[in-house]
């Protein structure tokens, strides 16, 4: 008897612990609850980009622009986006400031940090585009406008 009692017990601790406790509802009545979400920086030489943890208001805050202004280190103005291709495609339409970046380096670290935190944010995503003004003319040596760049292309699986 013992042993059945001890095996009952045993299974009970065991189905316990395979189950998910389920999170209270949101009783907050329309105040912002805040989401961690993680984004991407350049570090302090522009060589490498780096994750990091952001709190994110999820109600009433367009995620694409939210990301846009937490990362962009270059004050360049995002004046809308559209998502294409089933949500497969980001088309980041920016203002004139995109020529305020300077070089190779600074350019590189604007697309790998803005790429990188919508791929890390939008598991669906599979390329991102920068288009100037509404035209994909490429306008910036140093920097792809009207190519998209791919999840592929940052190891981003």
């Amino acid at each position: 008897m013992k042993k059945l009692v001890m095996l009952m017990v045993l299974m009970l601790v065991l189905a316990a612990c395979g189950t998910e406790i389920s999170k209270p509802k949101d009783n907050t009545q329309g105040s912002a609850k805040d989401k961690t979400i993680v984004l991407y920086k350049s570090d302090a030489n522009a060589e490498f980009t780096m994750p990091f943890e952001e709190k994110y208001p999820n109600k009433d805050e367009d995620l694409v622009k939210f990301i846009f202004a937490k990362v962009n280190e270059h004050d360049v103005a995002l004046i809308d986006y559209k998502f294409e291709q089933d949500n497969k495609s980001l088309v980041l339409n920016l203002g004139d400031d995109v020529y305020t970046i300077q070089g190779s380096a600074g350019a590189a670290m604007f697309v790998e940090t803005l790429v990188k935190s919508y791929f890390e944010n939008f598991p669906e995503l599979q390329e991102v585009t920068f288009i100037h003004k509404g035209s994909y003319e490429s306008i910036l040596d140093h920097m792809m406008i009207g190519e998209p760049y791919s999840r592929e292309n940052f190891k981003m699986d």
